[in-house]
């Protein structure tokens, strides 16, 4: 056969080197955009547990503010004087079982739950009325049978938990006078008691005597 007839191939031999660089690349990519993923899908576990670990702190502490007010209500109605004689606004007061009673001791409590340490305290404020309509206001007519009472409770890493309710003096104690040789008297009269604020005409008729419980 002439050599002119015979046919001219091309022959293209392959290069492994550039389908090794182009297999290295996607499996860096894969390795990345996993990475990634992987780092997204932990905070987001991350942030569910720190959430569900808040919240639960937080019923805690929700059920340790409820526990405080209750024990200044079971005070209150013991009688009226173990909150309305105590300093108000400024001064903390933690709740102390004495006996098989409720008391109130000056300064903060500090109750462990669950690996938590909570700090709780209670303050009393004297609360104002408006002369004429008898609703709560800010002015300076201080209702002796109305007291607000607030619980706060906080612990590391978040927001306390505030409580508040306004206590009424519905239960009222009846003292009993045995005589009139204690004189003029003020403030608050324990029971019984032979005090009095003031008299006048004692005896005669038209009697008018003032008593201040």
């Amino acid at each position: 056969m002439p050599m002119s007839k015979i046919p001219n191939f091309k022959f293209q031999i392959p290069r492994p080197t550039q389908k090794r660089g182009a297999i290295l690349l996607e499996l860096l990519i894969a390795i990345s955009i996993l990475a990634i993923i992987l780092s997204v899908g932990t905070q987001a576990v991350y942030v569910s547990l720190q959430s569900g670990k808040i919240s639960g702190e937080r019923d805690v502490a929700v059920g340790l503010a409820s526990e405080a007010l209750e024990a200044v209500r079971g005070t209150a109605e013991e009688k009226w004087q173990n909150i309305y004689d105590l300093t108000k606004t400024s001064q903390h007061y933690k709740t102390v079982q004495s006996g098989n009673k409720w008391t109130l001791a000056t300064g903060d409590e500090t109750i462990a739950v669950n690996n938590a340490s909570y700090t709780r305290y209670v303050i009393i404020e004297n609360v104002s009325r408006d002369a004429s309509t008898r609703m709560i206001d800010t002015g300076p007519n201080y209702d002796p049978s109305t007291q607000k009472v607030t619980v706060t409770v906080s612990w590391a890493n978040a927001d306390p938990v505030v409580l508040n309710e306004y206590f009424l003096r519905w239960k009222n104690k009846a003292c009993l006078q045995t005589s009139w040789s204690g004189g003029v008297g003020s403030g608050t009269k324990n029971c019984p008691d032979t005090t009095f604020v003031s008299s006048t005409n004692l005896g005669n008729p038209g009697v008018s005597l003032q008593i201040q419980i």
